[in-house]
């Protein structure tokens, strides 16, 4: 090749990730994970869209964290991934990430502005970090997934947040008033003050309308996508 002269070598680096894409072989890689699920309703859209070979363990227990945990010790499996009863289960995209994680990562779907870490929506942890912070708080019925993920941080681990409109929800409805809020915050704020302070205020003076999220911080567009199963598709979707 001539002096100045370049390659082109965009080529090889499309066919490395075709090639990559191809060779991950998800039944075998998600043969060490399972799929946990606190529910409480007549259908459990995550367990139904699973392929029928995944490890999956339903619990409707009262008290989501309590159930959470409870289905965890059930698991079989050292890789947890955790979901609401909600979502359509992105088998291929599990795959990948567990493939790529290693056992001091939570992995998962992005909170709500200002909080800066995951929702148990979809999340993927190591059963071994689960042991050492100590599960999810059973006291809870909401807001474990952030004291989880806080307390995760706090013991050395990285938290990576990927976009909520990355995984179909079924479910936008929310119970959380005003009130509830508040008092989450108080709670999360006596566990984990250092960490809580900024994101807190913010979010307390938002739901009493003294400040707004910018565009930049979250916008209304970014909401996750509903997505409804037809009442006869009993068959579990690719991914």
């Amino acid at each position: 090749m001539a002096d100045g002269d370049t390659e082109d070598r965009s080529h090889e680096g499309a066919s490395y990730r075709d090639d990559t894409a191809r060779a991950l072989d998800v039944t075998a890689t998600l043969s060490d994970a399972s799929l946990v699920v606190a529910s409480n309703r007549e259908r459990c859209y995550s367990s139904e869209t699973a392929p029928e070979w995944l490890d999956v363990v339903v619990r409707t227990d009262k008290g989501r964290n309590y159930a959470r945990n409870r289905a965890i010790e059930e698991a079989e499996n050292e890789w947890i991934i955790v979901a609401d009863d909600d979502i359509t289960f992105p088998t291929r995209l599990a795959a990948h990430l567990v493939d790529s994680m290693h056992e001091f990562q939570v992995v998962g779907l992005e909170d709500f502005w200002p909080m800066r870490w995951t929702l148990t929506r979809f999340m993927i942890f190591h059963r071994s970090l689960w042991e050492r912070v100590g599960g999810f708080d059973e006291n809870r019925e909401h807001g474990g997934d952030t004291d989880f993920a806080i307390r995760a941080e706090k013991a050395g681990a990285e938290v990576h947040r990927l976009p909520r409109r990355i995984v179909p929800h079924h479910d936008t409805e929310s119970d959380f008033d005003t009130g509830t809020h508040l008092e989450w915050l108080f709670y999360l704020f006596k566990r984990h003050p250092k960490q809580v302070a900024v994101p807190a205020l913010k979010l307390a003076l938002a739901k009493v309308n003294v400040i707004s999220p910018s565009k930049i911080e979250y916008d209304a567009s970014w909401t996750g996508d509903v997505f409804s199963l037809s009442d006869t598709d009993d068959a579990p979707l690719e991914h």
